[in-house]
């Protein structure tokens, strides 16, 4: 062989070396694609001298080093991560606001109750007083500023999700856009590999805002869904999502999905879960929703009892006591798909008996019903029930009436008929006569079809006097009083968002101006007659309902009957002229337990231990010797320990646990973060081991071709010098 064949043939044995080599190509400067292979075969040789000459090399295939499987669980890592992330970033500062003294209610609501502590310990004190009047109004204050704060995280996080949609929006329409260009890029047999790249590097950006699943094609492309199933991509059509008030609630907007075809907007907000969205609803909802929730109840509760409390007692000039706070009201929204026109009118009626949830009431086409949105179960509605005298009748007083159990009371109401004996009830829907039964414990009070009927105001009646029994149109339920009757034109499906607690804090205010005007006093005072001979001893007497303040401050005379063993109770009447003892109507009320037994008449309540003897007397009266006196302020300080949030824990341990429940979501969200952290740092890392560019690789093939390129010139430069060599030696 001649020396220019040993050129030419160590030549092509390097080109046929490169040739046969597959190659991993990247777009390194672009984060996100994945690392490509190209497959590359050999030119066909030329023929020149009596040997074959290669020319080079041309690529067969790209391929995309790419998994499905590894893309899905990097999404599914990237989803947990943001939501974690989101969630724990709201929950923190909702930790700080709640725990930090500078803050936080704690505080300044202790101050508060050792303030009336103070008035109780000096009545007389006016400095006491306006120590408890300016710390009402620092504790409202508190609450106000706890509300206000909420609220501004509130906006923070309704901005967030709107920002977060709109990016959602944009996203989709880029992958619809791209779903196209693959389909039509993969028609013409190509594999439209930078297309690919970036539709699975949209869905990674989508990914880290909503949670979202992916099926595949048969034209390659892909339809993505978020929530439950809801479409955001099918084929190259995107759906658009929209924030908006969608079910009543005007500060916390909702998430809708409006279709592309019809244009009608669907409410998805309850089935969006992880990425970013997923943990600001959780956020707002969770957390938000049910802190200011529940701090607004303990501000009713507070509100409620201090009030009532000093409604009881006499102030420093002998007067009934008036409000100290402000009643919070009511919040109610209606839907704005109702076809109904007007708002239930809620009112509380019991804020010890209230939960802090939000309600919905519901028009199911004959009746209401109640959800509780805590914890999604409908709650029983009492209905509210008023008796009407007829117009003939020679009684014009009415009975109460109290629906004690709903199930077996007739909405289409009741005609209540005497005899001039007994009482008995026409059920109007039949007409079916019932006949009612004395309560056991007050022969006056007659029980039948789910009702309590009191007589006792019925003093005049006779035979055929008769008396219409209907519902208002009110109902009462978990402490509130709702009254349906101004509302018109309900259809099946109108609904009512109620939020007894969501604003309270933020509308509790102080009404009193005055310190003088805490009644520190009781209202009502009681003796013993200077003629008794037993061993009764008075515990207490107080007042329990100042309504009807000329009837409490009656003077009245308790007195014992061995024979009968029972009190009777009377009061001083102008009867003809005559000053006359006369037994107070309704009967009074009187229980043993314990040894301790309790009077109640006239709107007071009597307390007596030990035994009486025959004909032993107490006399109540309006308390005239009010100056120093604290018996109304102990009680009023007593209400630190009463269970009034739920009937469960106090008002200290309602906030305590607010606290609490902020402080473990709070930890266990920092935990999921952190987690969720670890478990994406894994995922990146399978996906870039996979399709990423990995450095010392990349130099180590540079390094290959680099040297055979090295290779190729020392035989190139061999076969010139033989070339040379030749020439000089034949010219």
């Amino acid at each position: 062989m001649s020396l220019l064949q040993v050129a030419l043939t160590g030549l092509r044995a390097h080109q046929t070396a490169l040739s046969t080599t597959g190659h991993n190509i990247s777009n390194a400067s672009t984060e996100g694609y994945s690392r490509q292979r190209a497959d590359l075969y050999a030119n066909k040789p030329e023929y020149f001298g009596g040997n074959y000459l290669g020319t080079g090399v041309q690529v067969s295939t790209i391929q995309r080093l790419q998994s499905d499987l590894i893309d899905t669980a990097l999404r599914s890592s990237l989803t947990d991560h943001s939501y974690a992330a989101a969630l724990a970033s709201q929950a923190e500062q909702l930790d700080t606001l709640f725990a930090d003294e500078s803050t936080g209610l704690e505080p300044v609501l202790e101050r508060f109750l050792n303030s009336a502590q103070d008035v109780a310990s000096d009545p007389t004190s006016m400095s006491s007083r306006t120590v408890m009047l300016e710390e009402s109004v620092s504790l409202a204050e508190r609450f106000n500023s706890i509300a206000r704060q909420l609220e501004e995280q509130r906006t923070l996080i309704n901005g967030q999700i709107e920002t977060s949609v709109a990016e959602i929006n944009d996203y989709a329409t880029a992958l619809a856009k791209l779903n196209g260009q693959i389909v039509s890029g993969g028609s013409v047999g190509e594999m439209p590999n930078d297309l690919l790249d970036q539709r699975d590097n949209l869905l990674r950006k989508l990914a880290e805002k909503v949670d979202v699943s992916v099926t595949s094609q048969d034209n390659g492309a892909l339809n993505v869904f978020i929530g439950t199933g809801q479409a955001l991509v099918v084929n190259s059509t995107a759906n658009e999502l929209v924030v908006d008030n969608l079910s009543g609630d005007p500060v916390n907007p909702d998430i809708g999905v409006r279709s592309s075809v019809t244009g009608a907007v669907s409410k998805i907000t309850r089935f969006i879960s992880g990425g970013e969205i997923g943990g600001l609803v959780d956020a707002r909802n969770d957390l938000l929703d049910r802190s200011q929730n529940e701090l607004g109840l303990i501000a009713l509760n507070i509100a409620e009892s201090y009030n009532a409390q000093n409604r009881l007692g006499l102030d420093m000039d002998g007067q009934l006591g008036t409000d100290i706070f402000n009643m919070p009201e009511v919040t109610v929204n209606s839907n704005f798909l109702n076809d109904a026109t007007g708002n239930p009118a809620v009112v509380i009626e019991e804020a010890s008996a209230m939960t802090a949830s939000d309600y919905r009431l519901i028009y199911d086409g004959t009746d209401y019903q109640l959800k509780r949105l805590s914890d999604d179960t409908n709650v029983t509605l009492i209905p509210e029930a008023a008796a009407a005298h007829n117009v003939a009748n020679n009684e014009t007083n009415d009975p109460e009436v109290e629906v004690t159990d709903p199930a077996s009371f007739d909405s289409g109401g009741y005609t209540l008929n005497y005899n001039g004996t007994n009482y008995s009830l026409t059920r109007l829907s039949d007409s079916t006569v019932i006949a009612l039964a004395p309560d056991p414990n007050d022969a006056n009070v007659l029980i039948g079809e789910g009702m309590r009927i009191d007589t006792t105001e019925l003093t005049s009646a006779i035979n055929n006097d008769s008396w219409d029994i209907s519902p208002t149109g009110a109902v009462t339920a978990d402490g509130l009083r709702i009254d349906t009757s101004s509302i018109t034109g309900a259809e099946r499906g109108d609904n009512w968002l109620i939020q007894p607690t969501r604003n309270a804090a933020s509308q509790l205010s102080v009404s009193m101006t005055d310190p003088a005007d805490l009644a520190a006093a009781a209202a009502v005072k009681v003796e013993p007659s200077e003629l008794n001979t037993g061993s009764a001893v008075i515990d207490s007497v107080r007042a329990i309902d100042t309504t009807d303040s000329a009837t409490l401050f009656k003077e009245a005379l308790v007195t014992y009957d061995e024979a009968t063993t029972s009190y009777s109770v009377m009061t001083l009447e102008d009867v003809a002229g005559v000053d006359t003892w006369v037994a107070v109507s309704p009967t009074p009320s009187v229980s043993t337990k314990d040894g301790i037994t309790t009077i109640s008449a006239n709107g007071w309540e009597l307390t007596l231990s030990g035994t009486p003897d025959d004909q032993d007397r107490f006399i109540v009266s309006r308390n005239d010797t009010f100056e120093g006196d604290n018996r109304n302020m102990l009680a009023m300080s007593d209400i630190e320990d009463k269970q009034l949030i739920e009937g469960k824990t106090t008002i200290q341990g309602g906030y305590t646990d607010i606290i609490a429940s902020v402080g473990t979501q709070t930890e266990r969200a920092q935990i999921l973060r952190d987690s969720s952290a670890t478990l994406l740092e894994s995922a990146q890392a399978k996906r870039e081991a996979l399709s990423g560019v990995n450095l010392d690789e990349e130099a180590a093939d540079l390094i290959r071709y680099q040297q055979a390129y090295q290779a190729s010139a020392q035989v190139i430069n061999v076969a010139r010098t033989l070339f040379d060599t030749i020439l000089n030696a034949v010219g």
